[in-house]
């Protein structure tokens, strides 16, 4: 018995020993991706850039942002991308040879079913993914760094989950512009945040907590709406804005947004109210463009595009 009781005292050692050994060549692995992906996306900076040392601001004030102001060189009278591509390390998702042309003034929307590529797409053409191939010219004019280019005052994002920070709902919409040379009233309007407001504790000035947490999910879409109105962009990018908004807010928002003059927008959405009103839809599927046209033009030739029209029909 004695012999017996030290066996099994030492067999929860043995165990998890065991366990932890098998745990640590799985992981070793998971890094090792993980790293290769990392230095994928630096694009040519050397892998020390991962754990270079940056100053923090834990306490007192905050660094001045530069006001980059709007110049004729910034205006956008046509963005064409060629063959664009972009494929995850180590997989074939992701987007292919991808054709488009956005004229100024233009609403052009990418629809398609859920992994279709769409935000891949938005994200390459970016810069916030690396292209694997491919092109993008604005005015003609081949954009070699899309990732230092694609930024306000040329292009304004607005990703499918917005990031918002434990700051008041002004900071974050302004995000270090000087109030003195923004219209941000305009900017709630265009948003349709302005009837929010009255139901904050604060107002503009209302602490909206880690990630929005103290905003609806709609409220947090037309902050960060809000945060790309502000900046007045050539080019205004969405990821599925509206998705978390009701329809009244919706129409409102589209409304809003197609009053004001010579807009350029490249949305992604399935929604009813944008296809309405979009002058050129691109339906992808598995990671290519599977059709493009108008939105009758495609609801007569292009099952991909009926099947979506009845889905959104039906969520309304």
């Amino acid at each position: 018995m004695g012999d017996f009781a030290l066996f099994v005292f030492y067999l929860g050692f043995i165990s998890d020993w065991t366990a932890s050994l098998g745990l640590f060549f799985p992981r070793l692995r998971q890094a090792a991706v993980a790293l290769g992906r990392m230095n994928r996306l630096l694009q040519g900076a050397p892998p020390e850039q991962l754990v270079a040392k940056q100053p923090t601001y834990l306490r007192g004030p905050l660094p001045a942002v530069p006001y980059i102001a709007k110049t004729r060189e910034d205006r956008l009278e046509a963005l064409e991308v060629t063959n664009l591509s972009y494929h995850f390390p180590g997989s074939e998702q992701g987007v292919t040879g991808i054709d488009l042309r956005l004229r100024r003034g233009s609403f052009t929307v990418i629809t398609g079913r859920v992994g279709a590529g769409k935000t891949t797409l938005l994200r390459t053409l970016l810069g916030l993914l690396p292209k694997d191939a491919g092109a993008i010219r604005w005015n003609g004019a081949v954009v070699e760094n899309p990732a230092t280019f694609m930024v306000p005052p040329r292009v304004a994002y607005t990703p499918q989950l917005p990031a918002l920070f434990s700051e008041t709902l002004r900071d974050n919409i302004l995000a270090g512009l000087p109030p003195d040379q923004v219209d941000l009233e305009g900017a709630l309007y265009a948003a349709v945040l302005e009837q929010d407001l009255p139901h904050l504790d604060h107002g503009l000035e209302t602490v909206i907590g880690p990630r929005g947490v103290k905003l609806s999910g709609g409220q947090r879409q037309r902050a960060a709406a809000a945060r790309m109105f502000v900046r007045t962009p050539e080019l205004y990018v969405f990821d599925d804005l509206s998705s978390a908004l009701d329809v009244e807010t919706e129409r409102r928002l589209w409304e809003r947004l197609f009053a004001r003059p010579g807009l350029t927008c490249l949305v992604v959405s399935h929604r009813r109210a944008a296809l309405r009103r979009a002058d050129h839809i691109i339906v992808l599927r598995e990671g290519r463009i599977h059709d493009q046209g108008s939105l009758e033009e495609l609801l007569q030739r292009c099952p991909e595009m009926q099947e979506l029209w009845r889905g959104d029909g039906e969520q309304d």
